[in-house]
């Protein structure tokens, strides 16, 4: 990882993940680690794939453990 990538995902995580110690990550940073975009997280929220928590007024997150159970069904499936 890049020092401005680890510099600046403390920003975007909101606690651990087993990677990144991050609980919830915000929807673009969800995005980028899953390759998909902004629309297909929100895709996957209302398919009921991932979790989405509220984190503020204007503020979303993704659970982690959302995004690592989504990844475990994908390669199992698979």
């Amino acid at each position: 990882m890049a020092k401005s990538e680890t510099t600046d995902s403390w920003k975007h995580c909101y606690s651990p993940s087993p990677n990144t110690g991050a609980y919830i990550y915000r929807v673009n940073v969800a995005a980028a680690k899953l390759g998909v975009s902004r629309a297909t997280i929100y895709r996957l929220v209302k398919a009921h794939e991932l979790d989405l928590v509220k984190i503020g007024r204007r503020s979303s997150g993704i659970t982690a453990a959302s995004i690592q159970a989504l990844l475990e069904r994908n390669l199992a499936s698979g």
